[in-house]
């Protein structure tokens, strides 16, 4: 019997990914820096620190990093970095919250985005715990954070459900032995994921329907 659902909150809660990668784009046009969404997508779900070494790589040294980001963070500043929710989400929220199920959330994240982000769109409040990509030394695919997250919880991992959209999401959520629903973002889960997750749907809605 489930007990606890752990979400990721980027792409899956919160409609960021989207937004944030046409940010990258732009910025990066704006100093005459081709960058792509094959470029980004190698980035989704991956901590901070991963994404600094990838993104850094692909831009070709620290000073176009620089100032890339320079010109995402003037762009999110410009949206007051608000994000909307993804659809399914608060329904999905509400649904659990009746059932005394617990949720929690599993973010790559700084915790400082993932609290603010979530308050936000006022979603905080549903979540009984936090845990975010400071808080373990090896991101996502690795299972550490989702580890730290039943940890947490105080269940075992057979009484968690987790609910991820990308690829690295759902190899962490898989290896730390979750039932895991995968909703697709920005790109489609591999074979490997297909096979070891409970399921995969479209959007959050359609998960609600099929426990509702």
């Amino acid at each position: 019997m489930i007990k606890a659902a752990i979400f990721d909150m980027d792409g899956l809660l919160i409609d960021s990914e989207r937004i944030i990668m046409q940010a990258c784009i732009s910025a990066a046009q704006q100093v005459g820096i081709t960058y792509t969404q094959a470029d980004y997508v190698e980035l989704i779900g991956r901590a901070g620190p991963d994404s600094t070494r990838i993104m850094t790589a692909q831009l070709g040294d620290t000073e176009r990093f620089n100032l890339v980001m320079q010109g995402l963070d003037a762009q999110l500043a410009s949206l007051n970095n608000t994000f909307p929710l993804k659809p399914g989400a608060r329904a999905l929220l509400q649904h659990y919250q009746a059932h005394d199920i617990i949720c929690s959330v599993a973010s790559s994240s700084a915790s400082h985005h993932i609290t603010q982000r979530l308050s936000q769109v006022g979603v905080s409040n549903y979540f009984q715990h936090i845990t975010s990509g400071q808080e373990v030394e090896r991101g996502k695919p690795n299972p550490d954070i989702y580890l730290l997250a039943i940890y947490k919880l105080g269940l075992p991992a057979e009484a968690c459900i987790a609910f991820e959209d990308s690829e690295m999401g759902a190899r962490a959520a898989i290896a730390a032995g979750l039932k895991v629903v995968v909703v697709p973002d920005l790109i489609q889960p591999s074979d490997f994921v297909r096979e070891h997750c409970h399921q995969v749907v479209t959007t959050l809605d359609d998960w609600l329907k099929l426990i509702g």
